[in-house]
């Protein structure tokens, strides 16, 4: 009878933990983020923490883990939807937006930690990386079907790339300045002509689509 209810204690502080290491993390970097700071927001005592995590390692990973899981379930299928190439480049710039407007936390984890990885084990920096492709992967995918690139990994790749480091240096330029945002119109316009440059066909349109406004602060 008792059993049942400490687990569902034990699950609540794990999350209270893990939710509170997230927010530090996601505002401060890992490297500021202390023990005590996670114990003081959380209201739970230290070696709680050490009971769960084991180590502050222990919670960066598991920060990142939760992060991953909750982003990429939320992403919509890479199947974007579109006649041609302006609404498909809408909609996925639509996707990327409301990522960042959804996972404010997990996309700074994510895009703004590489400047913060010093000191961090082999598992947090591998837990980053695997994040870090796990994105690559979707977005590639996305503007595979996007541009109809079946035939041009290698281009879908670049573009991917490209897309993944814009929003990176959003992120990063965020712990500088908060109120930046991501500027998906930018963004559309230099996918655009990343794409003509590879020879890829983009219509007389489609750079002079319809405008964006700006994404939530990651």
């Amino acid at each position: 009878m008792t059993k049942a209810p400490a687990q569902d204690r034990g699950m609540r502080s794990r999350d209270a933990i893990l939710g509170a290491a997230g927010e530090l993390m996601s505002q401060h970097g890992y490297a500021a983020t202390s023990i005590s700071m996670i114990s003081a927001a959380c209201g739970l005592p230290a070696s709680a923490i050490y009971w769960h995590f084991g180590s502050k390692d222990g919670i960066y990973v598991a920060v990142l883990e939760h992060a991953r899981v909750v982003l990429l379930a939320a992403l919509p299928s890479v199947e974007v939807p579109g006649t041609d190439v302006t609404q498909r480049l809408d909609n996925f710039l639509q996707a990327v937006g409301d990522g960042f407007q959804r996972h404010p936390h997990g996309l700074k984890l994510l895009l703004g930690l590489g400047m913060l990885q010093q000191g961090a084990s082999a598992a947090a920096v591998a837990e980053v990386h695997h994040y870090r492709n796990a994105l690559v992967t979707w977005a590639q995918d996305s503007l595979t079907v996007v541009f109809d690139l079946r035939d041009r990994p290698e281009v879908s790749g670049e573009l991917a790339r490209f897309t993944l480091r814009t929003a990176s240096g959003t992120a990063v330029a965020c712990w500088f300045e908060p109120a930046t945002t991501l500027e998906i119109e930018p963004l559309r316009v230099a996918l655009l002509a990343l794409a003509a440059h590879h020879g890829v066909p983009v219509g007389k349109a489609s750079a002079a689509g319809p405008r964006h406004g700006r994404a939530a602060n990651p």
